[in-house]
């Protein structure tokens, strides 16, 4: 008799995963947009007339050099703050685990598509068996969340600390204005204070020129 042929029942070999690029993706970008707003927006607010206000004496006599002081902290700031961001991404490797996320919810999205078109009639696809998929997208598929939670509670610190700094200069500056009129108000009070002991120092010495005058007509006599 013939040999009839069995069907080959070996699951196919799983497919490598495409090279993950180390240029930020969409979702990187989008962190990296939002860092240098919140940056942006907080040294903004570092102005020269807020920062003159803190410094009134120092800007009535040597703007100049004020305004070379602000822009000194401000590039020291900027350059702090992008250093220590690039450091974190670098360790952590933020680029490449948000561009395989990106990856992965890309195939996530066609798969939905062919099981939509699969649904209306279309050709039906074979689901893929789970043990032919790599390591990396069986622990991404369960990191996916985790990293998606991540990332919305990375977006909330930035805009809640954006939003810290932009009330605590508020109030700094508030408070400057208040020292600012205390001065002022204690000057005046000083000022007045100088004025009246000038007055009594005039009384007496009139008072004490009608007495030596007195004096000398007595002797006179």
């Amino acid at each position: 008799m013939p040999a009839t042929t069995q069907p080959d029942s070996r699951s196919p070999s799983p497919v490598p995963a495409p090279p993950i690029a180390d240029t930020p993706g969409p979702r990187a970008q989008g962190l990296i947009r939002i860092f240098d707003q919140a940056v942006k927006a907080t040294l903004d607010k570092c102005s020269p007339a807020n920062f003159a206000s803190c410094f009134p004496t120092a800007a009535q006599y040597s703007p100049e050099v004020l305004d070379n002081l602000r822009s000194q902290i401000v590039d020291q700031l900027d350059h702090t703050w992008k250093s220590n961001f690039e450091d974190i991404m670098a360790r952590r490797t933020v680029v490449q685990r948000l561009n395989l996320l990106d990856q992965y919810i890309e195939d996530a999205r066609l798969r939905k598509k062919r099981a939509e078109a699969s649904a209306n009639g279309g050709p039906v696809e074979a689901p893929v068996p789970p043990h032919t998929l790599s390591p990396t997208e069986i622990h991404l598929a369960h990191l996916m969340p985790f990293l998606e939670q991540q990332a919305a509670e990375m977006n909330a610190r930035l805009a809640g600390t954006q939003q810290a700094n932009t009330e605590l200069l508020s109030a700094i500056t508030a408070q400057r204005a208040e020292m600012d009129d205390l001065v002022r108000s204690l000057e005046t009070v000083v000022q007045d204070l100088q004025a009246g002991a000038q007055m009594m120092a005039q009384d007496d010495v009139q008072g004490l020129s009608g007495e030596t005058k007195e004096l000398e007509r007595e002797m006179r006599k």
